[in-house]
């Protein structure tokens, strides 16, 4: 825990030291962990515990998997006959001087720090937004469960926390193990702006604001691949073997007809499940960053994804035949959180949070967390929370000349800019 009074520090990418006692986890920790937080709770409240989801722990995950892997995918689903076409007016003529947005990502586990990070976001901002990954593979029971709070005979259910005008919830790839069925028949229904009936409908959407666009794509659709074969290291490399995370032609054909992204162009961030690139040891996932070239050309986005469970922070930067993009990751909600030094100095990594805390079974993990956005006039700001609610940074991007956005690194966490890496 951080010494009272005395907000943590994020590391600065340059100059790291190995964290001998970390444990890097694998992308199949599937762990509910229980913390000292949860002494703090009522005698009858009762969460699965995260070390459940911890990468020696594949059997429940593995199981639920297998009674889902060879059901066919559920069809992806549009505007095309909705009440809407997925744009959110927030601009100033909508009502809105400013807007206020909770994101949290891999968040959906059930477990106490889920259930504490959904208290801090509740009812604090106009909209909340999760970022995909409910587990252990997204099916009814599950959401129900650890989406909608309700209560099963062994666990307390956790509920995502709601914004006071709209809530939404992006597509995983662990909804997509059961198919995503259940995600879009039993969680969108629930979600979307308030008052609206129809509910959230498709796993892509705009929230429109007066100089900025948050713009939230679906990369969990196609990232599966061919069951069980592709959950083999290498061989879901292969096309056709491992998922690519690429964008719908429906979700592109939105982008280009009814965002009008290329032809009203406007400061943009992007949110997704999948990670465009990263300084880990996870697997990148391009494709949709090609993609979008159609769209931005040379134009500058900040991208906050999840996926990989950790809070990572990285100057822009493009690879071959992607767009430019200042990454943000922030799957750090609800899963134990992946510790380690990065693996690579080839992308641009300026902070991230190297702290780790024991579980009850001697494994280490990091700090969960949830990122709070302020979006007024032109300045779009960026708040990093964990969850002792201790402000880790403040960052703020506003429009620049042709295309480029213009980055300030706030110094109301105590931080100060690295130097260059």
């Amino acid at each position: 825990m951080a010494s009272p009074g005395r907000p943590p520090r994020l590391r600065q990418a340059h100059n790291l030291q190995k964290l001998n006692a970390s444990r890097s986890l694998h992308r199949f920790s599937i762990v509910n962990h229980f913390n000292r937080r949860v002494d703090k709770l009522a005698a009858t409240t009762r969460f699965p515990r995260i070390q459940a989801f911890l990468p020696q722990n594949l059997g429940p995950w593995f199981w639920s998997y297998l009674k889902n892997a060879f059901t066919p995918r559920y069809a992806f689903q549009t505007y095309k006959n909705a009440r809407k076409n997925g744009v959110y007016d927030v601009s100033r003529g909508a009502g809105y001087d400013r807007v206020t947005i909770g994101i949290a990502g891999d968040w959906g586990t059930g477990t106490a720090e889920a259930w504490t990070i959904a208290k801090q976001m509740d009812q604090r901002f106009d909209f909340t937004i999760h970022l995909g990954d409910v587990y252990y593979v997204g099916d009814a029971d599950e959401i129900r469960e650890n989406c909608l709070g309700e209560k099963t005979v062994v666990f307390d259910g956790v509920t995502w926390p709601k914004g006071t005008k709209g809530s939404f919830s992006m597509n995983g790839n662990h909804e997509m193990y059961a198919n995503g069925k259940p995600y879009f028949q039993v969680f969108l229904p629930r979600l979307g702006m308030k008052g609206d009936t129809e509910g959230q409908v498709a796993s892509f959407f705009c929230l429109e604001a007066d100089q900025w666009r948050i713009i939230a794509l679906d990369t969990g659709y196609n990232s599966v691949g061919v069951p069980l074969l592709s959950m083999i290291p290498g061989l879901n490399s292969i096309p056709f073997i491992g998922g690519d995370c690429h964008l719908e032609g429906d979700l592109r054909t939105w982008l280009r007809d009814v965002v009008h992204v290329k032809s009203k162009p406007k400061a943009t961030l992007i949110l997704s499940h999948h990670q465009y690139y990263t300084a880990f040891s996870d697997k990148a996932y391009p494709k949709a960053a090609n993609q979008l070239v159609e769209f931005f050309g040379t134009q500058e986005v900040v991208w906050i994804w999840g996926h990989e469970h950790r809070l990572s922070i990285y100057d822009k930067f493009r690879t071959a035949g992607g767009i430019t993009a200042y990454g943000r990751c922030a799957g750090h909600s609800g899963m134990p959180v992946e510790t380690g030094d990065p693996a690579t100095k080839d992308v641009p990594l300026k902070f991230y949070d190297p702290r780790t805390r024991q579980l009850t079974n001697g494994a280490a993990v990091g700090y969960n967390g949830y990122l709070i956005l302020n979006l007024q006039g032109d300045a779009l700001s960026i708040e990093y929370r964990d969850i002792d609610q201790n402000k880790l940074l403040v960052e703020q991007f506003r429009p620049g000349a042709n295309g480029t956005l213009s980055y300030q690194l706030m110094d109301s966490s105590g931080l100060k800019p690295p130097p260059s890496v």
